[in-house]
């Protein structure tokens, strides 16, 4: 028992707190994602800062000026269409020619990245998919027969149709008392038969998040078959109808060796047997400050595309149920105040009588009846 008890104080008092010596400015180092897409589709750059271990905001670099220039001193720019994002469509770069990313920030400060060659990318063979009983597999298939990609990235965005589990059928109207804050009910029509139809059907999107890579190096054959995404059984994204667009990516052994390193710091579970946080050394420098870091590395290649649908009849027991929730009020709407909802919105459906007078309210929370608080109600133009 001694010995446990002086064992539990010496390891008490070998810990030491840890000060990393790299001093962080304010405003933080320059933060760089992105690939030059070398084809006909869109290049998008996004510029950020690093933040505090504990902060949750992302600060985005906006007002630069940024573009691609070439070797042969031509001149592509990147226009901000968002806080932080650059982007041009179609670039059609020349691949016997080497480009650079160029940055200005608005507080002077230029960056460079190195002169690299376009990468030709092999098609998308396929995006399969398997589904157990705990939900549907999505793999990627793909090969290269020329055997001249060796290192792969990918990424996606998901997309799905979602319908409104309520209807609005009406809204309510504050009204000051003597008694408080009380509400009206205010039809979307004098009948009140009718609801809102724009705010029933959307299609929210989701982009993947993690580091999808993959590499030929150490096989026989340049073929690939891996794990994309993973939807869990009975989600929402497959009640009705799923759309995943795939993108593939060709590296080069160094942008390749960046993002391992990246996947190891970001996606690591903390504990002491992970694999400690690695520096991260790209290929873009400050030019006014060579000593000062910059997080990223720049790639040219032709971006390859493959777009999936999976519908819900191609599924087995897909049993989907929402999870809102709903707050039945009887027909005495006047006597309710503010201080009563508990968290659920002026956002509601009714029931009728078979003679078709109102006989109780039925009120729930605000996406559960406006779907475009999940996405857009405006169908995108590849759904079927």
């Amino acid at each position: 028992m001694l010995v446990g008890c002086l064992l539990i104080f010496l390891l008490w008092n070998c810990k030491e707190k840890y000060v990393s010596p790299a001093i962080t400015p304010a405003t933080g180092y320059l933060v760089v994602e992105g690939v030059i897409n070398a084809g006909t589709g869109l290049t998008n750059i996004v510029l950020k800062r690093t933040t505090k271990l504990d902060s949750a905001f992302v600060i985005y670099e906006s007002g630069a000026t940024v573009f691609v220039e070439g070797e042969n001193n031509t001149q592509f720019n990147l226009l901000e269409s968002s806080a932080g994002n650059y982007s041009s469509q179609g670039l059609s770069l020349n691949n016997a020619i080497k480009y650079r990313l160029n940055i200005l920030t608005l507080d002077g400060k230029k960056y460079q990245s190195d002169f690299v060659s376009v990468q030709s990318t092999p098609p998308i063979d396929s995006v399969s998919w398997k589904q157990d009983t705990t939900g549907v597999q999505l793999y990627i298939n793909t090969h290269d027969p020329t055997n001249q990609t060796k290192y792969y990235q990918w990424d996606y965005t998901e997309t799905w149709e979602y319908h409104s589990p309520f209807l609005e059928y009406f809204k309510l109207k504050q009204i000051n008392t003597s008694n408080g804050l009380q509400y009206e009910v205010v039809y979307l029509d004098p009948q009140g038969v009718s609801f809102d139809t724009t705010i029933i059907k959307c299609w929210p999107t989701a982009n993947s998040t993690n580091i999808l890579l993959g590499s030929t190096v150490s096989l026989s054959d340049n073929k690939i078959m891996l794990p994309l995404n993973f939807i869990p059984a009975s989600s929402v994204k497959i009640n009705y109808l799923y759309s995943i667009l795939t993108r593939q990516y060709s590296l080069s052994v160094g942008k390749y060796q960046f993002l391992q390193k990246m996947k190891k710091n970001t996606e690591s579970t903390g504990s002491v047997f992970d694999a400690q946080p690695s520096e991260l050394v790209g290929n873009i420098h400050c030019i006014n400050n060579p000593a000062q870091p910059v997080v990223g590395y720049i790639d040219i290649c032709q971006v390859k595309e493959s777009r999936t649908f999976i519908s819900k009849n191609q599924l087995r027991y897909w049993d989907y149920k929402t999870d809102c929730l709903a707050k039945v009020v009887l027909n005495n709407i006047d006597s309710i105040t503010s201080a009563q909802w508990g968290g659920f919105i002026p956002a509601m459906v009714h029931e009728s009588s078979t003679s078709g007078g109102i006989i109780s309210f039925i009120f729930s929370t605000p996406a559960c009846v406006n779907c475009t608080l999940l996405g857009t109600n405006i169908k995108p133009v590849y759904w079927p």
